[in-house]
């Protein structure tokens, strides 16, 4: 009985002991408007710039208190992620960063434009997408980041109209 509980004793200290002497782990934070943009009638065979044609370019801002590595990742969504409506991106090529990793001291925003480029193909014509842009920390123990919903529909194009 007198040995279990030594053997107790030692774990939590060692464990305290861990915990005190272990690196430092900061938490942080990043922020940007482009939560969910939902944009109609992409043409088809073209190339739409988020910051020339919406004159909404995607910003996202380093709210914590130090520097941090900032990476954007174009994603397809998960089945289960989908938008109500819309079907995953076929091919994430089609959304293209201007620039997709930054430094950010505190308090200061990364701006990038995100650009649609869909193939002219009759079988997108009409359909809706939905893509991922997730901004995310880089080489931190703890990082942080965001999954932003870019939802668009392409333009129906009417066969012989080109």
């Amino acid at each position: 009985m007198r040995s279990a509980r030594i053997v107790k004793c030692v774990c939590m200290l060692g464990l305290l002991w861990y915990l005190l002497g272990s690196p430092e782990v900061y938490a942080g934070g990043l922020r940007t408007p482009f939560g969910k943009v939902t944009l109609k009638n992409i043409p088809p065979g073209d190339t739409y710039s988020m910051r020339s044609d919406a004159k909404f370019p995607m910003v996202i801002e380093n709210t914590s208190d130090r520097k941090v590595q900032l990476q954007l990742d174009i994603l397809a969504p998960e089945e289960e992620e989908v938008q109500e409506g819309y079907e995953p991106i076929p091919d994430v090529n089609w959304i293209k960063l201007e620039k997709d990793s930054f430094s950010l001291t505190a308090g200061k925003k990364a701006e990038t434009d995100v650009t649609i480029s869909v193939p002219d193909d009759s079988k997108y014509h009409g359909r809706k997408f939905h893509v991922f842009i997730w901004s995310h920390t880089i080489g931190e123990s703890i990082g942080v980041g965001l999954k932003s919903k870019l939802l668009f529909s392409v333009a129906n194009v009417k066969e012989g109209s080109e």
